[in-house]
């Protein structure tokens, strides 16, 4: 089964959930995946795949011991912000490190090390995804729960609604915060279309702090940087928008959403065990944005310092060393193996497989007979899509379809935001979209929790959106009813 499409992804970045996946876990309870393929095309364009049943047993597995074993949660979610900040500090080392010195076994010691710590962070870090991402074990545990409690589906939905949105601040949230503050700051100066040199420090301080949020997987596009964030200043002058208030409104729906969900908690007479599974599904959403913002941080640090000290090492572009195995790379560089005729393929087109204690990389034959098990067929005529709700609402508007960064100049207030999934890197477009639509699921999806913060009408989980709309269709999100439809 397709578990993601990903635009921007190498094999560098993949091998490590990938490994994760089939290797280790930190609970012997725990299942792992027997087996994951992922096919490369175009470069960095990539679908990876695993067993539907294998990924469903997975999932189980994790929820019987959230529900089981008490403090599962607490303990997955503490060590998920422990081995999330391990990485960070790793990553600032590293940065500082003179590697121009260093000899090329310490080298591939340094990207071993760095494996070995990232993959460790997955065993956590992936939990509460494989939870509920691809089979929504976790939502439907959750929802079967409220509709024995609640008189009608209906308000079993609104409850999930309620129960589900976090009531604390996400990593995403401190962001708009400190662009919100800068907005604030030079308010007259925008409206005057002026940049003063302090504005211009302040934006290259933030970008330092925050622009890893624009940098994706294969560091194909750069971070974002200050004239970036200074469009984004002078769209966001030209609407009129008073950052204070729009500020203190944030805050006070942090504090809503805690009354709304001791009021119902309340009333609905929930259980300890669910208040607390619920407790968890929230934490779950804050801790993945912390991890994703730790992995992007750490990608954009290594791909300008280790990764590029490796490839002068090899002769090689720093894009040719992200397609290789980590095993490939301690051999180009120990005992100077290097089969570059195929690494370079691998830039065009390459199928990469795994299962226990074994991992390749294939071309031509084995990669079109991989290929051939993996083929899905898709009815393009299709003019309606259901999905799960990430937030209510109803929304109609022109659907263009936003995959990163580079595509949102074609993005226009009131739009219908459609996409695989969505990530950091497309935020300021979630934020002028009337409606959000995804193709991949789960409560603690990226699309899910940015969409209850901004309350955006979002439906998530739809499978096949982006190759069933196009840009230009007229659409309406019915994401009271989880329902998108031509129009």
């Amino acid at each position: 089964m397709l578990a993601e499409n990903i635009p921007d992804m190498d094999i560098f970045f993949l091998q490590l959930f990938f490994y994760t996946f089939v290797n280790r876990s930190s609970y012997p309870f725990i299942k792992t995946y027997k087996k994951a393929v992922a096919t490369f095309r175009k470069g960095f364009e990539s679908n990876f795949y695993f067993g539907k049943k294998d990924s469903f047993d997975v999932a189980e597995s994790i929820l019987k011991a959230l529900v089981e074993r008490p403090n599962f949660g607490k303990e997955v979610d503490k060590n998920i912000y422990n081995w999330s900040q391990k990485l960070i500090d790793f990553a600032n080392k590293v940065s500082k490190l003179p590697l121009e010195k260093y000899t090329n076994k310490q080298l591939a010691d340094l990207n071993n090390q760095h494996h070995e710590l990232h993959t460790k962070l997955y065993t956590y870090g992936w939990l509460p995804v494989s939870v509920d991402m691809f089979h929504n074990n976790f939502t439907n545990k959750l929802k079967s729960y409220l509709y024995s409690v609640c008189d009608s589906k209906e308000e079993a939905e609104k409850a999930f609604q309620v129960f589900t949105t976090p009531s604390k601040k996400t990593i995403v949230a401190d962001e708009r915060e400190d662009f919100l503050n800068i907005c604030e700051k030079y308010k007259k100066f925008l409206k005057a279309k002026s940049q003063p040199d302090s504005l211009k420090n302040d934006l290259k301080q933030h970008s330092e702090k925050w622009g890893h949020l624009g940098y994706i997987y294969a560091g194909n596009v750069p971070p974002f940087g200050p004239d970036h964030y200074l469009k984004e200043l002078f769209e966001l002058a030209e609407t009129g928008v008073d950052g204070k208030q729009l500020l203190k409104k944030e805050t006070e729906q942090l504090k809503i959403a805690k009354t709304k969900q001791a009021t119902l908690n309340k009333k609905l007479k929930i259980s300890k065990q669910y208040r607390e599974l619920f407790q968890t599904a929230q934490n779950f959403a804050l801790s993945k944005l912390f991890r994703r913002h730790a992995q992007l941080l750490d990608l954009l640090l290594l791909h300008k310092t280790l990764l590029k000290e490796i490839a002068k090492r090899l002769n090689l572009s720093r894009y040719h060393v992200q397609m290789m195995l980590r095993g490939e790379v301690e051999t180009a560089l120990v005992k100077g193996k290097l089969d570059r005729k195929n690494i370079a393929e691998r830039m065009k087109h390459c199928t990469f497989y795994v299962e226990r204690n074994f991992e390749q990389v294939y071309l031509g034959q084995m990669e079109k007979k991989i290929g051939a098990t993996i083929d899905i067929k898709i009815d393009k005529n299709i003019k309606e899509l259901g999905g799960q709700i990430a937030q209510p609402g109803f929304a109609r508007g022109m659907v263009k379809k936003i995959f990163r960064a580079k595509d949102m100049g074609k993005f226009k207030q009131g739009d219908i935001l459609v996409s695989v999934a969505t990530d950091p890197d497309i935020v300021p477009a979630m934020k002028r979209a009337a409606a959000i639509v995804t193709e991949q699921g789960g409560i603690t999806s990226h699309a899910a929790i940015v969409s209850r913060e901004l309350g955006i009408p979002c439906i998530i989980g739809t499978k096949i959106a982006t190759r069933v709309f196009k840009d230009g269709d007229m659409v309406e999100v019915d994401a009271n009813k989880g329902i998108v439809r031509k129009i």
